[in-house]
C-alpha cells in the first residue's frame, strides 16, 4: 500500500461529503423558490413571485445535477474501474442525488404549470 492508496478512502468520503452539500443546497433552492411561488407577498407581485420561484426550483434542480456530475467525475478520476470503487459507499449517495433531481424536476413543472 503507497501513499496513494491510503488517501483514497479519505478521498472517497469528501466526494461523498461534497455531493450532500450540493444535494443539501439544491433542495434549500427549491424549497425557497416553492415558498416564493405559492405565497408571493402582494397581489401585485403574484406573478412576477410565481416566476421567481420557478426560477429558484429550476437553479435546484441545475445545482443536484452539477453536483451528480461532478460527483461522478471524481469517482472515475479516483478509481478509473468500477472494481476500485466501494459500490456499498456510493450507492445510498448516487439515490440521494437521483431523488433530488428528481423531487426538483417534478416541483419545476408543478410550480411552472401553477404561476398565476
Amino acid at each position: 500500500m503507497n501513499a496513494d492508496d491510503s488517501a483514497m478512502p479519505r478521498d472517497l468520503l469528501a466526494n461523498n461529503r461534497t455531493l450532500l452539500a450540493y444535494v443539501r443546497t439544491a433542495l434549500a433552492f427549491a424549497g425557497l423558490g416553492f415558498a416564493v411561488a405559492k405565497f408571493g407577498l402582494s397581489t401585485k407581485s403574484a406573478h412576477a413571485s410565481g416566476y421567481l420561484g420557478t426560477f429558484m426550483v429550476f437553479i435546484g434542480l441545475v445545482v443536484a445535477v452539477t453536483g451528480f456530475v461532478q460527483h461522478r467525475a471524481v469517482l472515475h478520476t479516483l478509481a478509473p474501474s468500477a472494481s476500485e470503487a466501494p459500490a456499498p459507499s456510493r450507492v445510498p449517495h448516487v439515490a440521494v442525488a437521483i431523488g433530488c433531481v428528481l423531487v426538483c424536476a417534478l416541483l419545476t413543472v408543478y410550480v411552472a404549470a401553477n404561476v398565476t
